[in-house]
């Protein structure tokens, strides 16, 4: 009876990873048809490539399971995949198949970004159609994401890495002018990480064209009519611009938090990919060292920022304790446990508390730490008190 309880349960979880693994090739050819929905007024050829994502689409799923014709799939879209995909989704992740690709104004919604820079599917390689209509958070793994930043980024000796590093999370941002100063005295490299501002992150008032910065992660914020919104779902907040303007000039923009208007004019910013894979976490990271370093009893020299070159992210000495700390924000707890970290201290951002239980259940027993930045700061506190 024993074995044959075992033998059922190692079906079940068969069955459970064969699902996950159909989920996530679903999910990519959606964000394929739906990043060339999104851009088939500019260049009608994509067309084809909605065509090709449906006929993916259905390969994937028994006949008659999926979307009967291109527009029924972008349609559909428009929905989480739970509600509309014929499988088992009780037995899969919560995060699975639980947002929205397409939003009501037919781009890819702030989940559909975050899900696609965690995930990078093998039916990219798998179908014929080509990755030009692919996002580059999307087709791209984290160590590979923009190849040339990763070039320099592993070819720098350890102060020019976390100068560069540090560089690309606190300055995502600004005019080229500054973007060079900013090099030269963080002592940088130069990588390719930065671009002209994109269209959809400005707007023009009067003669002159401007930009908002998230104010969390400092990205150009998305603009769409008279509203913005970081694209990152987490940076929560929606702005509006008014028809006034402030003491310089600028526009006033309404919103959660106190913002300000840049100008456009020779403005820069780091690309999609470098933002979300570095700049976003990176903001929960460089916080968290220096809140550490500014900790009585520790002091900047006992916090390491990405020792090795970030095989992973802090080591702090607090009291008689040393901790090697592992940042993860990531929508998707699943990719975590799937490749367990190097450290030992596993730390999600506030925003993620609710991942704690699950990661504590799927990484191995006895091995990992794992607290939201708030639990972790009070164990550092707990550390330090017990030096003294």
């Amino acid at each position: 009876m024993a074995r044959e309880t075992q033998d059922n349960a190692r079906l079940r979880r068969t069955a459970s990873t064969r699902t996950t693994k159909l989920v996530g090739d679903l999910t990519t050819t959606g964000l394929r048809a739906a990043k060339a929905w999104s851009v088939r007024r500019e260049q009608p050829e994509a067309w084809r490539e909605v065509s090709r994502m449906h006929g993916a689409f259905l390969s994937l799923l028994p006949p008659g399971a999926g979307p009967a014709t291109p527009g029924d799939l972008i349609k559909a879209l428009h929905s989480p995949m739970r509600q509309w995909v014929p499988l088992t989704w009780d037995d899969l992740p919560g995060e699975l198949g639980s947002f929205t690709i397409l939003g009501k104004d037919g781009l890819l919604t702030g989940d559909a970004i975050e899900y696609g820079s965690d995930y990078s599917e093998a039916l990219f390689e798998n179908h014929e159609a080509g990755i030009d209509w692919v996002p580059r958070w999307a087709r791209q793994t984290f160590e590979k994401v923009e190849r040339s930043v990763y070039t320099v980024l592993s070819s720098a000796g350890q102060e020019e890495y976390v100068a560069t590093r540090q560089m690309l999370i606190e300055v995502p941002a600004g005019t080229a002018e500054f973007v060079s100063d900013e090099l030269h005295e963080r002592g940088a490299l130069h990588t390719e990480a930065y671009e002209p501002l994109p269209p959809d992150r400005q707007f023009v008032v009067g003669r002159d064209s401007w930009y908002v910065p998230c104010p969390a992660c400092n990205w150009p914020m998305h603009v769409q009519g008279s509203e913005l919104a970081c694209r990152y779902p987490q940076h929560s907040g929606l702005f509006r611009l008014t028809d006034e303007v402030d003491d310089t000039g600028a526009p006033r923009v309404d919103g959660p938090k106190s913002v300000r208007a840049l100008s456009a004019t020779e403005a820069v910013c780091v690309h999609e990919a470098i933002w979300r894979y570095i700049t976003v976490p990176g903001v929960t990271e460089v916080e968290l060292m220096t809140w550490l370093a500014e900790q009585p009893g520790i002091g900047a020299s006992a916090v390491t920022k990405w020792p090795h070159k970030d095989r992973w992210d802090i080591t702090v000495r607090a009291g008689a304790d040393i901790f090697e700390i592992d940042l993860k924000d990531t929508r998707s707890p699943s990719q975590v446990a799937a490749r367990p970290p190097r450290a030992r201290h596993v730390v999600v951002p506030d925003y993620r508390a609710w991942q704690v239980a699950q990661l504590r259940r799927s990484l191995p027993a006895g091995r990992y730490e794992v607290r939201t930045v708030r639990a972790f700061k009070t164990a550092i506190r707990s550390a330090l008190k017990e030096g003294r």
